[in-house]
């Protein structure tokens, strides 16, 4: 063979620096996926659940069309009642839908685990379910004519959507994780209609709707660190048993 034909040998330099690089890359901090992740790739294919969540989720807007008396006899109710309306459904309308499709049964096979995406998107949707409330509290205070203190009514709504958000996380191991706490704020909404009177929501103080809201924050705040870091344990979604 020519001399010109050889493949060049590097040089001990070259070889130094290759090896060098080589130990720099495998002992490099290791950086979640998650990081990386755009948003979009959240949502892709269930753009049309997120649409019609979010149209439940401004429904409550309707009720500032109502006479103000009626309104804020029944603004406690209808703040506990829909507050959770656009989270609830966005999760449950997205997990419905990849199920039928089979999208979910392939997410299970992708490098970044279905856990981790799906805390991702709980903290997506939980985020736009109180960029929606800020709003809509707005909206119905003016509309109610100032009756109920507007801190309150974000105390009523903060607590019930997060209390909300926390039972979802806790009933996730089951497979009707999603419709537990749907059904329980239909019987909440059933009773309360039921009775005719706010009592119930009207005697609790301002405080403990903030308390309630901030034990229900610090829950989910646990439990989406323990998906996102130990996306391997737990949740009917990530493995049948």
């Amino acid at each position: 063979m020519r001399d010109h034909d050889r493949i060049p040998m590097p040089t001990p330099m070259e070889r130094k620096a290759s090896i060098g690089w080589v130990l720099d890359e495998a002992l490099a901090p290791e950086r979640p996926e998650w990081r990386s992740l755009p948003l979009y790739a959240l949502v892709f294919g269930v753009e049309d659940c997120l649409f019609l969540a979010v149209l439940l989720g401004v429904m409550p807007a309707m009720l500032a069309f109502a006479p103000a008396d009626n309104l804020a006899a029944l603004l406690p109710v209808i703040l506990f009642l829909s507050s959770p309306l656009l989270y609830a459904a966005a999760h449950g309308l997205t997990m419905w839908k990849e199920s039928l499709s089979g999208t979910l049964e392939w997410k299970r096979t992708c490098r970044m685990p279905l856990q981790t995406l799906m805390a991702l998107r709980m903290l997506l949707f939980g985020g736009a379910a109180v960029l929606v409330c800020v709003p809509v509290n707005l909206l119905l205070w003016q509309a109610s004519g100032g009756e109920m203190p507007l801190g309150r009514m974000l105390g009523v709504s903060f607590s019930s959507l997060f209390l909300h958000a926390a039972l979802s996380l806790a009933c996730r191991r089951t497979k009707w994780g999603p419709v537990v706490p749907a059904a329980l704020w239909a019987v909440l909404g059933l009773f309360f209609l039921d009775r005719g009177t706010v009592l119930p929501l009207d005697e609790v103080p301002t405080a403990v709707f903030f308390l309630l809201a901030g034990a229900g924050l610090a829950f989910c705040a646990g439990q989406l660190r323990t998906m996102m870091r130990r996306p391997d344990r737990g949740g009917y979604v990530y493995a049948f048993r």
